[in-house]
C-alpha cells in the first residue's frame, strides 16, 4: 500500500484528434494540471514532465518495455523488437547490431555513402527546381537510400523502403484496429523477410559494415525471428526520424532567419541545429511502458500493470527545463534533451542519424540552393504525436 501517494488525476478533456493536429498545448496544460494524468480516451497514463520521463527511462525494473504483446500494436505490427524487450534480452540483441553504428563505422563508411546519396538527389532537386517539396524529393527518399545501405539490404527502391517504413508506422499507430491496416503490416512484414533471405548468404560470405552482417556474424548470434524484427524496428525509425528532423530543421531556421543567418556566419554549428531541432519537434513524440508493481510518481499512485506514455516531446519543452522551450532558439543554454531516450534503451541510430543530418543534408542543401526559402511558412503543416513531422515543405530558391 502506498501511504501519501494521491489519487491520479483524470483528463477526460484529452482529444485524441488535436494531438494528432497540435499536441503542444495539450501537452502545457499537462504540465502545469496534471504532470502525471490518466487519459481515458489512451487508455494509459501519459507522463509530460522533463524529471518524471527521465526517472521513467532510468527505472526499467519499475517501468517495463516489454509490453504485453496483445496490447501493443507495436508487437502487432513487428514482432517483439529490442524496443519491446528489457535487459539482458534487449542488450543482447542491441550488441548484435553494434558495430553497424559505432561513431567509428559512421566515419569510416557511412559517410561517403550518405554524401553520395545527398549529391545525387540534390542534382534532381536542381533538374526539377528552383522550386520543389524538400520533403519529399529529399528529405524522404534520402533517408530511405542510407536506411538501405545501413541495414545491407541491398537493391531496394527509395520507394519500396519508404512504403514499408510508412506502413509499419501506421501500424503501429492502428488502435482503432483496423483490419486493413493489419493486411498491410502483414504484406510488408514479408516483403522485407524476403529481402533478408535474399541478403543473408551475400552478407555471410562476404560480410560487410552493414546491420545484417554484423547480426548474421555476431560472436554471440541471435534468433533468426529477432534478426527479422530489429530489421522491421530499424525499418520504422530509421527513415521516419531522419527525414522528419531534415524537414523540421529547414522550417525552424527559415522561419527565423537571423538564426539562419547567424549559422551560415558560423556562430552556430550544424550539430547545434541538430539538437535544437530535435528538442524543439521531437520526431519521436511518445513511447509506451508497463508499470511491473504498484509505484508512485510525482506523488501520484499508478498502479501495476498500467501503460504509461512517456511524452518526450512534452518533456523537452518543459519549462522547468527550458526557458522559451515552446520556440526553436539556438541561443538558449545547452542542457540534455530526451529526443532519442536515455539510458539503456537511448536510440541505437543517433549517431547516424547526427551524420547524415548535420554532416551531410542541411550544410549541402544550403550552400547548394542560394536563397533557400519556404514557399509559403503559413500552409505548411506537422501531423502526428506519437511520431511527429512535416506533411509537405514546399521549397524555392534562386535560379542559377
Amino acid at each position: 500500500m502506498l501511504t501519501g501517494a494521491k489519487e491520479t488525476p483524470t483528463a477526460e478533456w484529452i482529444d485524441p484528434a488535436q494531438l494528432v493536429s497540435d499536441p503542444y498545448p495539450s501537452y502545457a496544460r499537462l504540465r502545469r494540471e496534471s504532470p502525471v494524468a490518466w487519459v481515458p480516451a489512451l487508455k494509459r497514463y501519459l507522463v509530460t514532465t522533463f524529471d518524471e520521463c527521465f526517472h521513467v527511462e532510468m527505472d526499467q525494473e519499475t517501468f517495463s518495455s516489454h509490453e504485453d504483446a496483445s496490447r501493443s500494436t507495436m508487437v502487432r505490427t513487428m514482432g517483439r523488437s529490442m524496443l519491446r524487450k528489457d535487459d539482458p534480452e534487449h542488450k543482447r540483441d542491441r550488441d548484435a547490431s553494434a558495430s553497424a553504428l559505432r561513431p567509428v563505422t559512421i566515419k569510416k563508411v557511412w559517410n561517403e555513402i550518405f554524401e553520395r546519396n545527398a549529391g545525387r538527389y540534390l542534382a534532381r532537386l536542381k533538374e526539377a527546381g528552383p522550386g520543389v517539396d524538400l520533403f519529399h524529393e529529399f528529405a524522404v527518399p534520402f533517408a530511405a537510400d542510407n536506411l538501405s545501405a545501413i541495414l545491407g539490404l541491398a537493391g531496394v527502391p527509395a520507394a519500396r523502403m519508404m512504403d514499408w517504413s510508412h506502413t509499419l508506422i501506421a501500424g503501429i499507430g492502428n488502435v482503432l484496429d483496423d483490419p486493413v491496416m493489419w493486411q498491410q503490416t502483414e504484406r510488408v512484414c514479408k516483403e522485407i523477410d524476403a529481402s533478408i533471405d535474399e541478403n543473408i548468404e551475400r552478407v555471410r560470405k562476404a560480410p560487410d559494415a552493414s546491420m545484417l552482417s554484423a547480426m548474421i556474424n555476431a560472436a554471440h548470434p541471435i534468433p533468426d525471428e529477432a534478426i527479422r524484427t530489429n530489421v522491421r524496428l530499424t525499418i520504422s525509425g530509421g527513415m521516419n526520424e531522419p527525414s522528419h528532423v531534415i524537414a523540421s530543421a529547414i522550417y525552424a531556421l527559415l522561419t527565423n532567419p537571423d538564426q539562419r543567418d547567424e549559422v551560415l556566419a558560423g556562430t552556430w554549428s550544424w550539430a547545434d541545429v541538430f539538437e535544437e531541432t530535435a528538442r524543439w519537434q521531437s520526431p519521436v513524440g511518445m513511447y509506451p511502458r508497463i508499470v511491473t508493481r504498484d509505484t508512485e510518481l510525482r506523488g501520484v499512485r499508478i498502479p501495476a500493470g498500467s501503460t504509461l506514455g512517456v511524452v518526450i516531446a512534452s518533456a523537452n519543452r518543459d519549462e522547468r527545463r527550458f526557458v522559451d522551450g515552446e520556440n526553436f532558439n539556438l541561443r538558449r543554454d545547452r542542457v540534455t534533451n530526451l529526443a532519442f531516450g536515455n539510458g539503456t534503451h537511448i536510440c541505437a541510430g543517433n549517431w547516424a542519424a547526427r551524420a547524415m543530418i548535420s554532416n551531410v543534408a542541411l550544410p549541402l542543401l544550403f550552400s547548394a540552393l542560394p536563397g533557400l526559402r519556404l514557399v509559403d511558412p503559413g500552409a505548411v503543416r506537422f501531423r502526428g504525436w506519437v511520431f511527429r513531422g512535416a506533411v509537405s515543405l514546399p521549397v524555392a530558391w534562386d535560379p542559377a
